[in-house]
């Protein structure tokens, strides 16, 4: 073959490499593209996902629909880039079906909200099916943002793989060029030794990467040609290196703009949106920690439960904004006063929690505990508003009371309302008894919930005489539960449990349907009518439809309405006291008396006594137990009736236990008591045979 033949065989050979290398180049660039938008979309999925965890947060914080509408519509555009989206690699599908199937549950679970939301369920049924909605929203979102940061990255790895692989086969061929010309320029050394030379030395710096040598072209003939190809491949493949270059550093940009995501994501998961601390899941995590290094250690640590005193007035009266910015207040405070050790977090609404780790002695734990209700001693300015904070704080020491992070939180919690007991403002360690009192309290609301069905609750009477005339002038009821095998349990045991409860009303109910229907019945038997006294509490005054429901078991029972008697305490009026004075005039329209109860013992306000539509004034025990010793004692009872009288209001004293305090209270002008001096409460049954059958002997012996 001839030298001139070779030689075209050898360039043609060049070129169509050259070209096979142009050829890989734009195939590059295009896989370039296409892993550029397949990282993009999986960005925007999990730009998708925390804008539903934030729409979410917002619905459990404020619990409005429209962010439940607005969560409906990125689910919308979340589907539609997960339907975009093809996985490059087969392990990049199990995480793509975990995502879709994720979000068709949240479709489902918001769908569910909806209909929560727009169904007649009760308040209760409402608050539990939200609650346990909410439950599984968070479980699902947080599935889906674990999906997406394992979706991305897997892309990332594949990503750099695949460039990897790429720059290995560019190499390659770039050998097996640099091989294919090295042969080609062996079979024709012997004619062109010194044109070839420096063709070879080329060969030889492309081989070892150097992609700026080129090769002198000099004459025009076919070694110059060829020359002159080898100097334009060179070209080629520098810019092609340049290209790889390129790629390499978008793909370094783009992994370190997706890990400023993931963290971003991170921070919101395990943040409160609100303060900036960690929330109750990075909390328990971080609890569980410390409880594995302790015990690991030897070492003891605490936690403190932390709960705003009246947070719930602030809110109520200055609205949410001012809440969240009490609130912000109150983490920056903490954050002040805490060592660099401890760990605050906001485990929601205005309850917080601290870590106290390492802790050598419990008084350390008390020393911060005071330092922190310190911080709050500065009063907080709100726009142009002065607010007092004050906070109540549990404390739980491990291991002593608890080994696991929900037993410490359960007994801080349960110190914390001891602290709460107290007067607030205060803190207060766990101890076992609290427990003992806790199980206590939960058994006895059971068996009460059980009275209320199985009819256990009764009506204990204590007659009311005419201090002058030591007449009978009426009765008060009160409420008594017999227990199948406690026997009597009295109200101060279970009455206070059942406003707690929310019990008070069914509670309430009975007693006054009874206590109404007994006294329709004796008055029904008897010429001389007598007045009944029952207690209102002041959830019961606050129940909007409470007129009508005593208005129906007037009519149930056949007591007509001038022989009841509801008493109220200074409490009940002072919450909100203009809806008080509505709700007792509807009482009043209906042709009930009203009587102050337990008068003086509170915040008394006479500008809001003499708007209330009241009968009686009702001295309490108090006053009375001193009165035959006390001057004070009985110049409050002298002032009392006095006040009572002014106003045109019967007054009645209770407690009586002397004859002396009876003939005092006589001579100051008191017109009715009650008390163990009369007669202790007793039964309707013992009542009657005590007092109507002894009047109706008399009447007998009159007669005759």
């Amino acid at each position: 073959m001839s030298i001139r033949n070779r030689l075209i065989i050898l360039a043609t050979l060049t070129v169509a490499l050259c070209l096979g290398m142009v050829a890989g180049l734009l195939w590059m660039d295009q896989q370039r593209s296409s892993l550029f938008n397949h990282i993009n979309t999986i960005s925007r999925i999990q730009v998708q996902i925390s804008t539903l965890r934030s729409q979410f947060r917002l619905h459990e914080r404020y619990h409005d629909i429209e962010s439940i509408h607005q969560g409906g519509e990125t689910l919308k555009d979340l589907q539609l880039q997960l339907d975009q989206l093809q996985p490059t690699h087969n392990n990049e599908f199990t995480f793509l079906n975990s995502l879709k199937r994720s979000s068709d549950s949240v479709v489902a679970l918001y769908a569910h909200m909806l209909r929560v939301h727009s169904s007649n369920l009760s308040k209760a049924e409402e608050e539990a099916n939200h609650h346990y909605l909410l439950d599984r929203l968070d479980s699902s979102i947080l599935s889906m943002s674990e999906d997406s940061f394992r979706l991305a990255d897997h892309a990332l790895q594949n990503s750099q793989e695949e460039s990897e692989y790429k720059a290995r086969l560019m190499q390659s061929m770039l050998i097996i060029l640099a091989i294919l010309i090295s042969l080609s320029a062996f079979q024709t050394l012997r004619l062109f030794r010194i044109r070839l030379k420096e063709l070879e030395q080329g060969i030889k710096q492309l081989s070892v990467g150097k992609m700026d040598y080129t090769i002198d072209v000099g004459r025009k003939d076919e070694i110059s040609q060829l020359a002159q190809h080898f100097n334009q491949m060179t070209n080629r493949l520098k810019a092609s290196t340049i290209s790889v270059d390129q790629l390499q550093q978008e793909i370094s940009k783009r992994t370190s703009e997706l890990e400023q995501q993931k963290n971003s994501l991170r921070q919101i998961a395990e943040h409160d949106s609100l303060t900036g601390l960690a929330n109750r899941e990075a909390f328990l995590k971080s609890l569980n920690e410390v409880i594995i290094h302790c015990s690991t250690n030897k070492r003891r640590a605490a936690v403190f439960f932390i709960d705003l005193d009246k947070f719930k007035q602030i809110n109520d009266s200055m609205g949410h904004s001012a809440g969240d910015a009490v609130l912000i207040e109150m983490a920056h405070r903490f954050t002040s006063t805490l060592r660099k050790s401890d760990s605050l977090a906001r485990i929601g609404g205005d309850e917080f929690t601290v870590i106290i780790d390492p802790l050598y002695e419990s008084k350390d734990a008390a020393e911060l505990a005071k330092k922190l209700i310190a911080s709050l001693e500065e009063p907080y300015e709100y726009e142009d508003q002065t607010l007092y904070l004050n906070t109540s704080i549990g404390i739980a020491v491990y291991p002593e009371d608890g080994t696991t992070p929900q037993e410490l939180m359960k007994n801080a919690d349960s110190a914390m309302y001891q602290a709460k007991k107290a007067g607030g403002n205060t803190f207060h360690f766990y101890n076992r008894l609290m427990n003992q009192d806790t199980l206590a309290k939960i058994q006895l609301e059971s068996e009460l919930r059980s009275a209320i069905q199985q009819d256990q609750l009764t009506v204990y009477y204590q007659p009311q005489f005419d201090l002058k005339t030591r007449k009978l002038v009426g009765v008060e009821a009160l409420a008594r539960w017999i227990h199948p095998e406690k026997g009597l349990i009295p109200p101060c045991t279970f009455i206070p449990l059942a406003e707690e409860k929310g019990l008070i009303h069914q509670v309430g109910s009975i007693i006054l349907t009874k206590a109404c229907q007994q006294m329709a019945q004796w008055n029904g038997e008897r010429e001389a009518q007598i007045a009944l006294a029952v207690n209102l509490s002041a959830k019961q005054l606050n129940t909007p439809e409470l007129a009508g429901s005593i208005s129906d078991i007037l009519h149930t029972t056949g007591l007509n309405a001038q022989h009841l008697e509801l008493e109220i305490t200074e409490s009940c009026v002072l919450s909100d006291p203009e809806d008080a004075i509505h709700k007792l005039e509807q009482l009043k329209a209906l042709g009930i008396r009203l009587a102050m109860d337990d008068f003086g013992t509170g915040y008394s306000s006479l500008a809001y006594l003499k708007k209330l539509p009241l009968d009686k004034l009702k001295i309490d025990k108090s006053f009375v137990d001193g009165l035959e010793i006390n001057p004070e004692d009985a110049a409050i009872c002298q002032a009392v009736i006095a006040l009572g009288h002014s106003l045109n209001l019967t007054v009645i004293a209770e407690g009586l236990e002397h004859e002396v305090q009876a003939t005092i209270l006589a001579e100051q002008g008191c017109d009715q008591a009650q008390g163990y001096f009369f007669a202790k409460p007793i039964s309707a049954e013992n009542f009657a045979r005590c007092y109507f059958k002894k009047e109706r002997k008399l009447k007998q012996e009159e007669n005759i």
